[in-house]
């Protein structure tokens, strides 16, 4: 399970440098995330292709479970986008990881799953961490945390719990070995069919074109989040493993490595706040890992 634990942080993580790129390589970010949901699903259709071939009958059993998932999939990205325009990247950043609540939640109360002292003890000093780190440095040109624009934070807190809940769902009732890549294709190709709709929508209407660089920034994007989504469910699958810590492990791993690619790549500021946030991360893993 550390292993896949470790490539579903790095993956997760690396998904956030690309995207953090998109400005830099002259990628409309919204192409590119319509590119890389349909990267994914094939992928995940050629990953085993001739066993998926031949089951894919077998998506009439969750095809409805997979479309609600890969709608909010596109409509968690959008209130993403409006809330780092809105309310601050900070914002953002601290919804969307402060999150992992909802499948913590769901697991304790839906899978019977155990909340004992030391599994209490991380999920509390992940929070913490997570704020710490997420939080834009003083002198940071991208907005302040704004307590009082709370609406759309909010929304982006409740959505992005919604994804890993029914993610967590989905792996608990629906994917077994023989069907795990077509779940993946599905969940994906939903997603990218929604993307799709907003397309013609931009190519017909608003008249706006895709640019090679938009497919080539999807095709890198769609690669790393297949594989993203490939070893989270991987890790909710080990045997023992409950989807709290999972969770738990996952959002304050991506937290360290965001911290330390953008220290190291983006040269981003570093401020006695996200120290001690990045401290009570480490603190937090080696509770949980426990």
């Amino acid at each position: 399970m550390i292993l896949y634990l470790l490539l579903s942080i790095l993956s997760s993580a690396f998904l956030l440098i690309i995207l953090r790129s998109f400005p830099i390589w002259k990628v409309e970010t919204m192409h590119g995330i319509i590119v890389n949901y349909w990267t994914a699903a094939t992928l995940a259709f050629l990953a085993n292709f001739e066993e998926n071939r031949q089951n894919l009958h077998l998506i009439a059993d969750f095809w409805y479970v997979t479309l609600m998932i890969g709608f909010l999939f596109i409509v968690v990205f959008f209130i993403t986008a409006r809330t780092s325009q809105k309310s601050g990247i900070g914002a953002a950043s601290i919804a969307s990881k402060m999150s992992m609540v909802i499948p913590i939640g769901a697991g304790i109360l839906l899978y019977n799953e155990g909340l004992g002292l030391q599994k209490m003890a991380g999920i509390l000093l992940a929070f913490p961490a997570v704020i710490l780190t997420s939080r834009p440095s003083r002198n940071s040109e991208n907005a302040p945390f704004n307590w009082k624009a709370a609406g759309l934070p909010a929304l982006l807190f409740v959505g992005a719990g919604m994804v890993d809940t029914a993610i967590k769902f989905a792996q608990f009732h629906y994917i077994n070995d023989e069907n795990r890549q077509l779940v993946i294709m599905s969940i994906f190709a939903s997603a990218g069919l929604f993307g799709v709709l907003r397309l013609l929508f931009e190519i017909f209407i608003q008249k706006k074109s895709v640019s090679v660089k938009s497919v080539l920034g999807g095709l890198l994007l769609g690669t790393v989040n297949y594989f993203s989504i490939f070893f989270l469910l991987k890790c909710l699958e080990s045997p023992g493993t409950e989807s709290s810590t999972v969770f738990a492990l996952v959002n304050v791993g991506i937290v360290i490595t965001s911290f330390l690619s953008g220290l190291l790549l983006f040269r981003e500021s570093v401020d006695r706040n996200k120290i001690i946030g990045l401290g009570l991360a480490l603190l937090a893993i080696w509770i949980l890992s426990k």
